[in-house]
């Protein structure tokens, strides 16, 4: 087997000389041919100048530094109107013109750099035997060459924030192809709008409910179909919904009863002696409600001034649906209670107990070590805890006692995705709680209709409906949803688009995802250029 069938790409070259210094190779090389062509005028010489010498970095040779050291020959031209006098012999398929490394191994290292960066990409390289630092791997990255992409046809199109809260970008994905096209580096109508001018193809673009967006494609794509992402009008109707159920947060209370179960704290909550961490947990919730109530009061003076909700958020260092849902109350928010153990892992073992207790044993330890053989492995203390309750509480020992049930309250957003779902779905119980809240509050009722048509219109995009169903949602006499109703009519089109259209931004939101998982990989610090190179890659 020749030297060039196991080495392809050193075809046209000879091997002269094979050395090894430590767990580096070194292969002598020069060219075979006798003559060169110039670059410029694309003429052969066979008239040499003079040599020199160039070392090239390869991949790795069975898990060892491969380096070549190529003799070069000069040539003169022989075209006397050649402006290139002197020329040095090219070997494209190896090595580009001043290049230091082989065109394999740079080819490596631009898929290292693109699946990890600089860092991690320059400790791996490393590893496989072709040593690099960080910065030069930046540079192999950033002077690599796009694949070009064909012009899209679908568009979706959505925000993406470098600090959350702060600095926004966006990212246009194809639709069709499921590749990410571009990175933007903010969200503004006047960036997005000349980008899409580029591509008069566009036949739909589907977005998120931002006037900004809406405007870009307004002036950049006028003869494209903008199509509202379903999920943000399901997560917009949610919002309104449970604006609706904070003022019926009795209801909420009084469903979840649900039949002999008691709603708060136990009854003989108050009789208990707490212990000091349950003490320090009362105090503490305490001094939280506190601050809630004083903020709660202070949002409402600030909204009786005639501030805005985007004023009153920076004034309290609130963020605006916190403010939105408290300026929603009727009045100040109630405390949530902290959650007190009951000593439930014990409540197998209870009746035995009782029983031993009853027979005359007062040896803790003993009892302890009986519930060990039957199965018990928690702690002493609370075996402790119970026998203490039952010195003190004598009569408790002639039945296993009877504690009730604490039922905790959904939480008005909880009830509102309930309101959404599908019915078949729900399980049992949530199904009961939702007949009983229907039941118990007639406008709740109306609004589990109202929602439930929505939501149905949505999945199964019966776009047709949506008339029927505006003309219900504004005769409601809810505030909520007329008020999301007629925020839906200020983007009729697309939103009716959307409720037709099989197009949705979820494959947006997924490309969102691992732009996420790019950008905290580098921990925050490369340059936009950088993010935006590995996630056109990455696609």
């Amino acid at each position: 087997m020749s030297f060039a069938s196991l080495f392809p790409q050193l075809a046209g070259l000879r091997l002269e000389q094979v050395a090894r210094d430590g767990e580096t190779v070194w292969l002598h090389l020069a060219a075979s041919a006798r003559r060169a062509r110039c670059p410029l005028c694309t003429r052969r010489s066979t008239r040499v100048h003079s040599s020199y010498h160039r070392t090239i970095a390869d991949l790795p040779l069975a898990g060892q530094r491969l380096i070549l050291r190529l003799r070069v020959r000069r040539f003169r031209c022989g075209v006397r109107r050649c402006s290139r006098v002197i020329f040095a012999e090219r070997f494209p398929n190896l090595v580009a013109a001043y290049g230091r490394r082989t065109l394999g191994q740079r080819a490596a290292l631009e898929m290292i750099a693109f699946a990890l960066g600089g860092s991690a990409g320059a400790r791996l390289a490393t590893q496989l035997g072709s040593p690099i630092s960080r910065a030069t791997l930046l540079r192999v990255l950033r002077c690599a060459e796009m694949p070009a992409r064909p012009a899209p046809r679908v568009l979706g199109v959505d925000d993406w924030a470098f600090r959350k809260g702060h600095r926004y970008g966006t990212i246009l994905v194809d639709l069709e192809r499921r590749r990410v096209v571009d990175l933007l580096d903010d969200r503004k109508a006047e960036t997005l709008a000349p980008w899409l001018s580029q591509y008069p193809g566009l036949e739909v673009i589907s977005r998120d409910r931002a006037s900004a967006y809406a405007e870009a494609a307004r002036k950049g794509a006028p003869q494209a179909v903008q199509v509202v992402d379903r999920w943000h009008l399901l997560q917009n109707l949610v919002e309104a919904l449970e604006r609706c159920l904070l003022r019926f947060r009795s209801a909420l209370k009084v469903a979840a009863r649900g039949g002999d179960a008691i709603l708060g704290p136990l009854s003989n909550s108050r009789e208990t002696p707490l212990v000091p961490w349950q003490q320090r947990a009362e105090a503490a919730s305490q001094q939280k409600h506190a601050s809630k109530v004083e903020r709660y009061e202070q949002m409402r003076k600030l909204r009786a001034a005639g501030f805005t909700v985007l004023d009153i958020a920076q004034m309290v260092g609130a963020t605006r649906p916190t403010v939105y849902r408290y300026l929603a109350l009727g009045g100040p928010p109630e405390r949530q209670r902290p959650q007190r153990s009951t000593c439930r892992v014990l409540a197998p073992y209870e009746p035995y107990l009782i029983r031993r207790w009853a027979e005359g044993c007062r040896n803790r330890s003993r009892l302890f070590r009986e519930l060990r053989l039957l199965g018990y492995h928690y702690s002493a203390r609370t075996v402790s805890l119970f026998l203490k309750r039952l010195e003190h509480d004598p009569s408790t020992s002639a039945a296993a006692p009877s504690r009730p049930t604490v039922t905790t309250v959904p939480s008005a957003r909880h009830v509102a995705c309930l309101l959404i779902w599908r019915q078949d779905r729900l399980p049992e119980e949530e199904r009961d709680y939702l007949q009983r809240l229907c039941d118990q509050e007639s406008t709740i009722a109306l609004a589990y209709g109202v929602a439930q048509e929505f939501a149905t219109m949505a999945r199964e995009r019966a776009g047709q409906e949506f008339d029927a169903w505006l003309a219900r949602a504004t005769t409601s006499s809810i505030p909520e949803l007329e008020r999301f109703a007629r925020g839906l009519t200020d983007d009729r089109a697309a939103v009716e688009a959307a409720l037709s259209l099989a197009w949705s931004n979820g494959q947006t939101e997924g490309q969102v995802n691992k732009l996420k998982l790019l950008k905290r990989q580098m921990y925050g610090r490369a340059n936009f250029d950088l993010l935006r190179l590995r996630m056109l890659r990455a696609a």
